[in-house]
């Protein structure tokens, strides 16, 4: 966002990889899951594709449109898997989020291959800068489709031919949201924030109505630099390590289950959460709610 204000709600912040995240992977947590990330070719989703290598996934899927990023992508998914000694397995799959089409389509192909998805983390995101007045509607509505159509399209064909919902684990939906939630209103911002709320809801109703076979979070990844936030202005600070292996620990790790229906941040210090476990449930902290109402 553009202010350079943060919501700090653990005592320790951290811009990149540290002690607790890195045991987490060297314990190979996500060995023998299947990963597929969306928005999986660059930045963000990359670097969360990677951590899931270094933590041992058997199997990982990216999705993105540009199919040179991709491949480039798997080359360095790969060797990073390799070099710790997995024999991960990388898919790559050229589809747009917005197209329902082509998003059923890859998750069909994964489950023939691999039988199921155990991981689904939601990244692909659009960014339209622009005040109401001045705004294209085209360009406004077209960050709908990606943020809001698109997550609804990654939900179903995951729901529909991914998730195995009878198996003895539940399975695991990660939203890349973003602080801009709860940050001030922001003019030019309001096309962003509008879908991410919209996506961080239905990640909400996604862990309520799966009766507890589906594990559902929605993580700020903290301001990592990539193309959308170059193009953007907006300045970044943290290392992409950082949200990866924050990943990793939400979904590989039942501990983390207190964090579900609640917006957290990748820069807080996961042990420090987990002490404050009892006072967030008891609280109903990190969760979103209309000031001075009380259900």
């Amino acid at each position: 966002m553009p202010s350079t204000d943060f919501p700090v709600f653990t005592k320790t912040f951290h811009s990149s990889l540290y002690a607790s995240l890195a045991r987490t992977s060297a314990a190979l947590p996500a060995k023998g899951k299947v990963v597929l990330v969306t928005g999986g070719g660059r930045g963000i989703g990359k670097a969360i594709a990677m951590a899931f290598a270094k933590a041992g996934a058997s199997a990982i899927v990216i999705l993105g449109r540009n199919k040179v990023t991709l491949s480039s992508a798997e080359t360095e998914i790969t060797g990073l898997a390799r070099a710790g000694g997995h024999l991960t397995v990388v898919r790559t799959f050229t589809a747009d989020v917005t197209d329902t089409g082509a998003i059923f389509d890859v998750f069909k192909a994964v489950r023939d291959e691999f039988k199921r998805v155990d991981v689904v983390v939601s990244n692909a995101a659009g960014l339209h800068l622009a005040t109401l007045e001045a705004t294209n509607i085209d360009d406004y509505w077209k960050t709908f489709e990606i943020n809001v159509k698109g997550t609804l399209n990654v939900i179903q064909a995951a729901l529909k031919f991914g998730f195995d919902r009878n198996g003895s684990d539940p399975a695991t939906f990660i939203n890349v949201s973003s602080v801009g939630l709860i940050m001030p209103t922001f003019p030019t911002w309001s096309n962003y924030v509008a879908t991410k709320l919209a996506a961080f809801s239905m990640t909400q109703y996604l862990a309520a109505e799966s009766g507890g076979k589906i594990r559902a979070f929605s993580i700020h990844p903290g301001r990592v630099e990539t193309d959308m936030a170059k193009e953007n202005g907006i300045p970044t600070f943290e290392d992409p390590e950082l949200p990866g292996a924050f990943c990793v620990w939400l979904a590989a790790t039942r501990e983390a289950d207190f964090l579900q229906d609640r917006l957290v941040a990748c820069n807080w210090d996961i042990d420090e959460l987990l002490q404050m476990r009892e006072e967030i449930e008891a609280k109903g902290l990190l969760k979103m709610h209309f000031a001075g109402l009380s259900m």
